[in-house]
């Protein structure tokens, strides 16, 4: 049979969230409750400093959760995109062929961006590169008296618009996850020692256990 707990038990030390989110969460009720405790002092940080840092790593744990979060949606979106691209330059291989047969048709695939790859003619891979190659691709159709036809400049111009705004999100997202990452982690090391640090100060300073746990759930533990 366990033992009856008695008030003088010392109450479990609650644990520091795992998560950033947990974390950033954290320190931001830490620091709308520490001011209220001034006789909570380390000699290394203060309640006025901790304060913006608490809000500065959350807005950056933020940051990096919407970077995160769009680059799927933006990565399906391209994927779609690059589906109808290849459907589509089907049907202009066989407007070249009609055009000027299809023993010559590859004469002019140049013109219309489409370049070589192993053994298919295809647009290029790289981003930008086929962001140019759908510019010339608009051109040699109007050029060629192609742009009337059902895969003509009405049916690649909203792919490129689409295809150029997808692209800069995703460079965005990439980016934004590098900043994210850049501004957090210098912040983070500083706001989870302060968050342990505290749990410490709190051990030696509230000798009674519910003392101690009320003291913590008021500064957000």
């Amino acid at each position: 049979m366990q033992p009856t707990p008695t008030p003088n038990d010392p109450t479990p030390t609650p644990a520091i969230p795992t998560t950033l989110r947990g974390q950033a969460d954290l320190a931001l009720r830490l620091k709308d409750a520490w001011p209220a405790t001034p006789e909570l002092v380390f000699i290394w940080t203060t309640a006025a400093e901790f304060g913006p840092k608490a809000v500065a790593f959350e807005a950056a744990v933020t940051a990096r959760e919407t970077a995160g979060q769009l680059r799927p949606q933006v990565s399906g979106d391209l994927r779609a995109l690059d589906a109808k691209m290849e459907d589509g330059l089907n049907y202009v291989k066989g407007y070249l062929a009609e055009k000027f047969t299809k023993a010559r048709a590859k004469e002019h695939y140049v013109q219309f961006g489409i370049v070589t790859y192993r053994d298919s003619y295809v647009l290029p891979a790289d981003q930008g590169e086929r962001l140019k190659a759908l510019d010339k691709l608009l051109a040699a159709l109007t050029a060629n008296d192609l742009e009337d036809r059902t895969y003509g400049v009405d049916f690649w111009k909203p792919i490129r618009e689409a295809y150029a705004t997808a692209t800069g999100q995703a460079t965005g997202a990439a980016q934004g996850i590098t900043k994210a990452i850049a501004d957090r982690e210098p912040l983070h090391d500083y706001v989870l020692e302060v968050l342990q640090a505290m749990l410490s100060l709190l051990d030696a300073q509230y000798r009674d256990p519910q003392a101690r746990a009320a003291k913590r759930r008021e500064l957000g533990y």
